[in-house]
C-alpha cells in the first residue's frame, strides 16, 4: 500500500482532530482540540523550524497517522545539535505500523529527536525506534492557597477531600527559609527584545535553543496566560522566566540565568515562585526540573517532589554522548498549557 508523507495543513486539521480524540478517548470539546491552539501549535510562526510543525501520513488521500514536532534545537558547550520532540502522535487503527513509520521518518529531519514520558505503551515502543533512556524530568509542587483550591477542585468525596485539604494546608507552611537578597528582582515584561540574553548554555547542560521571537511566540499562546519577567541583580539583567498560568495552576514554563552559581539559581527560582505566588487566581505553582542544579533550587524554595517522567533520546550521530543532562522545561513540550478540568491540580 503506498503511502504519502506530508506537512499538515489546516485543511487536515478537522481530521487530525478526529484521530487525536479517538486516540486519547475524549468528547469533541476536549481542550487540546481547539482550533485556535491546534494552529497556534502547528503554524504559527515562532520556533525555528521551516514550515509546518504537522506531519500526515496519507494512504488513499485518507490520514493514517500524525506527529507533531516541537524544536527543541540544543546548544552545547563546544557545538549545537539540531533536535525535536514528538508531540500529539497517533495513528488509525485500521493500519496498524502507520504511526511508527512516520515517527521512523520525522527522525531523519534532525540530528536527535527526543520523547518525554507517554503512555506505557509509548514508553514499550520507543525503544524499538531506536531510543534510550536519557534521564528523568521531575516535577515539583509548592501550595499557595489550599482553600481556594479546595473549593475550586472537582470533589471527590467529603472524606477525600477534607483529608487533602488538611495535608495541602500543611504544605502550603513550608518551614523553609526561601528568603531573596535585596539586590535581587524580577520585573514583568510585555515582550522579550534581546536575543543574547536567552541563547547560552546553561551550567554546561545541552540547552534547547531560545530567541526573544520564540518567547514571545509563547505570549500569544490561545490556551494559557503566559507572563514573562526579566531578572535582576542590581541594575544588570542576568535572566528572565516565563510564567504560565492554567485554571488554578500557575506554572514556572521557562527559565534562565546568566551564571552557573548554585545560590544565584535558588534565588532565580524563588523569585518565580514570588511572582507566581502575587497572582490570586493561583493555589498552586508547578515547576519541572531535569538537572541537579534545578532540583536543588526547587528544594531550598519550599517545592515538594510529586511524580516525573522519563526522557528517551534518539542520536544516531553520538551528538550528545556522555553530555551531562539536557535542561528541559514546560515550554519545550506541551507540559505548559496542557490542562484537564476533571483533574484541576497535581495535589
Amino acid at each position: 500500500m503506498p503511502f504519502d508523507f506530508q506537512p499538515t495543513v489546516p485543511e487536515d486539521m478537522p481530521a487530525v482532530s478526529a484521530l487525536m480524540l479517538a486516540a486519547f478517548k475524549a468528547g469533541p470539546d476536549a481542550p487540546f482540540v481547539d482550533p485556535s491552539l491546534l494552529y497556534w501549535k502547528y503554524f504559527e510562526p515562532g520556533p525555528r523550524w521551516p514550515g509546518s510543525r504537522g506531519y500526515v501520513l496519507k494512504s488513499g488521500g485518507e490520514i493514517m497517522a500524525h506527529c507533531g514536532i516541537w524544536p527543541i534545537n540544543l546548544i552545547c558547550t563546544d557545538n549545537s545539535v539540531t533536535c525535536n520532540l514528538f508531540v500529539d502522535w497517533v495513528s488509525d487503527r485500521k493500519l496498524p505500523g502507520a504511526g511508527f513509520l512516520l515517527k521512523k521518518r520525522l527522525m531523519t529531519m534532525t540530528e536527535a529527536t527526543i520523547v518525554v514520558g507517554g503512555s506505557e505503551d509509548t514508553r514499550a515502543v520507543v525503544p524499538k525506534m531506536g531510543f534510550q533512556p536519557a534521564g528523568e524530568v521531575t516535577f515539583f509542587v509548592k501550595i499557595v492557597r489550599p482553600w481556594k483550591q479546595y473549593r475550586t477542585r472537582p470533589s471527590e468525596g467529603i472524606a477525600r477531600d477534607a483529608a487533602r485539604l488538611l495535608r495541602n494546608s500543611f504544605w502550603s507552611q513550608s518551614t523553609i527559609n526561601a528568603s531573596i537578597p535585596k539586590d535581587w528582582s524580577a520585573r514583568a515584561v510585555g515582550s522579550f527584545k534581546d536575543n543574547a540574553l536567552v541563547t547560552s548554555c546553561q551550567n554546561g547542560h545541552p540547552t534547547p535553543w531560545r530567541s526573544a521571537e520564540y518567547l514571545n511566540y509563547w505570549l500569544r499562546s490561545p490556551s494559557a496566560v503566559v507572563s514573562s519577567f526579566l531578572i535582576y541583580k542590581g541594575t544588570n539583567v542576568r535572566g528572565y522566566f516565563l510564567l504560565s498560568h492554567v485554571g488554578g495552576q500557575t506554572r514556572i514554563a521557562d527559565i534562565r540565568l546568566n551564571s552557573s552559581k548554585q545560590d544565584e539559581w535558588n534565588v532565580a527560582y524563588r523569585l518565580a515562585a514570588r511572582a507566581a505566588a502575587k497572582d490570586p487566581e493561583t493555589c498552586e505553582i508547578i515547576a519541572a526540573a531535569s538537572t541537579l542544579f534545578s532540583e536543588i533550587a526547587l528544594l531550598s524554595s519550599g517545592f515538594r517532589q510529586r511524580g516525573g517522567a522519563p526522557i528517551f533520546l534518539s542520536d544516531p550521530h553520538g551528538k550528545l554522548i556522555d553530555s551531562p543532562a539536557i535542561f528541559w522545561n514546560m515550554v519545550d513540550a506541551d507540559a505548559a498549557y496542557l490542562y484537564d478540568p476533571e483533574h484541576p491540580y497535581t495535589t
